[in-house]
């Protein structure tokens, strides 16, 4: 039993197309893994999208794309609110009304059941590493409460460099194991790639756990094979 948190260095940057890479590369390994996203943002964005067996809609707010996503990457038979506590419309609800309906109890809670009931449970959290998930706490409080282990996640992409040290830096300084980090070339066109990973490799003080390629709609396609490092990730898990 055991869970630990997907951060990214902002947003955008591909965490939950690395979850379901990691959640299909522990399975390869007969782990029993699931993905939760306590809170799911940016509801309006999702209305064209198309939905398959493991997403039949009985809530107009069922239908964040990122939990479809964790739903669908797992062997485990869950239904939406098994893995999501919270959808909002809202892009950022900690600076909206909707700052108030957000229980971290209710979120405790949750993980907790998660936990008893799945060998592993990946969390992810929503945009970066410091957002806030109410008035009170940060993403970075909580997971430090939890004492999770994170998995950091680098979008590939112009200021990646200095948003990925700033977020290593401040995991380290809240002494919050850093597990590794994976690399996710969400810009096809940025030039100096390698020398780009190679200069991260030196300034992140935890390994590369893999390089997730551009690929086209990731959420349908087999991604555990990017991640290179799993023994790190399998070790993690005796933890």
């Amino acid at each position: 039993m055991s869970c630990f948190f997907i951060a990214g260095t902002d947003t955008n940057v591909g965490k939950t197309v690395a979850s379901r890479a990691i959640i299909q590369a522990l399975q390869m390994r007969n782990i029993q893994i699931v993905g939760y996203k306590p809170i799911a943002c940016n509801q309006l964005k999702t209305s064209t999208m198309n939905l398959d067996e493991k997403s039949t809609l009985t809530d107009p707010l069922e239908n964040n794309p990122d939990v479809i996503t964790l739903m669908n990457s797992t062997n485990e038979s869950v239904s939406y609110r098994d893995v999501n506590s919270y959808t909002f419309i809202d892009s950022l609800p900690a600076l909206s009304r909707s700052n108030n309906k957000i229980d971290i109890q209710h979120i405790n809670q949750h993980l907790a059941r998660l936990n008893k009931s799945y060998q592993s449970v990946l969390v992810e959290g929503a945009f970066g590493w410091l957002t806030p998930i109410n008035k009170e706490i940060s993403f970075a409080d909580w997971v430090k409460f939890h004492n999770m282990p994170v998995v950091l996640v680098v979008g590939i992409k112009e200021g990646c460099i200095n948003h990925t040290l700033l977020t290593a830096q401040s995991i380290s300084q809240g002494n919050i194991p850093l597990v590794g980090w994976i690399a996710n070339r969400v810009n096809p066109c940025f030039g100096h790639y390698a020398e780009l990973i190679e200069l991260l490799s030196e300034k992140i003080d935890a390994p590369l756990l893999g390089e997730i390629p551009y690929v086209y709609k990731p959420e349908k396609q087999d991604l555990g094979k990017y991640i290179t490092n799993i023994d790190r990730l399998t070790f993690m898990q005796t933890i």
